[in-house]
């Protein structure tokens, strides 16, 4: 048996303040667990950076069930990657282009992004294994975990059987 989640839009309504919370909280982790190891990101760094690692792998997380090689941390064929312009990335972010140019030609400067050659920007192959940033994982989970328990227990997410 699969479950299914969803929202409840007028539980969150009703809730809005808690979920405010709950959803910035999440983030906030999010930065946190990045910001304790090997990478320094500023909060709009860390937006822009998670939205080229998102748009990375979104080929793959469009399979129903992910190939085994390409699995925890390893290294993606580059046929799977997919990058993403700065002009996708600013309609994505809601960020001016400027600031997401600026912000990755810093990112690539250090060494967190590249230039791809079909064009836009990806991470760098093996930059998990090399930041370290499997430790970054469990962190956010528990979080996550947390946060939707929270969003259950109050109505706002449902789970249901499939």
């Amino acid at each position: 048996m699969t479950c299914l989640v969803a929202t409840n839009a007028e539980r969150a309504a009703q809730n809005w303040r808690v979920v405010s919370f709950a959803l910035t909280n999440l983030f906030l982790t999010t930065h946190q667990a990045f910001n304790s190891g090997n990478v320094q990101l500023g909060p709009v760094e860390l937006q822009i950076y998670l939205t080229v690692a998102v748009a990375n792998v979104q080929k793959l997380m469009r399979e129903r069930v992910v190939p085994l090689e390409l699995s925890a941390t390893q290294v993606l064929p580059r046929e799977w990657v997919v990058p993403i312009s700065r002009n996708a990335i600013a309609s994505a972010t809601g960020l001016p282009r400027e600031t997401v140019r600026r912000h990755i030609e810093k990112l690539i400067e250090r060494g967190l992004l590249i230039e791809d050659p079909r064009g836009g920007v990806t991470p760098p192959p093996g930059i998990i294994d090399r930041l370290g940033l499997v430790g970054t994982l469990e962190p956010m989970l528990t979080e996550f975990a947390r946060t939707a328990e929270q969003l259950v227990r109050l109505g706002v997410l449902e789970v249901r059987a499939d």
